[in-house]
């Protein structure tokens, strides 16, 4: 990869993005956590809900593309690198979040009331 190639894919590294798209002609890059429709009035269960039904489907996207790789349906390795980091990501990052909440409600458990 040369310099200015390079130059090329930070630029076009969008706030709050995976990775860029340095495909000619643009579009959107991959969200590393999964996009959360905002619920008017909705409850956390549907919030979490929502949150984890992104989190399977980019999960189900990576392994339907490594499955045509390996088939050979595909040669397009760098998307299938792109989805299967994406997902890993986004797992990673919703058992950081289960961490977290399971942490805070141990605490609370340990609270005298």
């Amino acid at each position: 990869m040369d310099i200015k190639s390079y130059a090329d894919a930070v630029r076009q590294v969008l706030p709050g993005t995976f990775v860029p798209d340095v495909t000619p002609g643009g579009g959107g890059a991959p969200s590393a956590t999964p996009e959360v429709a905002p619920v008017a009035g909705g409850s956390f269960k549907d919030a979490v809900k929502s949150f984890l039904g992104g989190v399977n489907e980019k999960m189900a996207t990576s392994d339907k593309l490594t499955t045509e790789l390996a088939a050979g349906q595909t040669h397009n390795s760098e998307k299938v690198i792109t989805s299967v980091e994406e997902a890993n990501l986004a797992f990673q990052f919703t058992l950081a979040v289960r961490n977290k909440l399971l942490s805070a409600y141990q605490e609370i458990q340990q609270m005298q009331v």
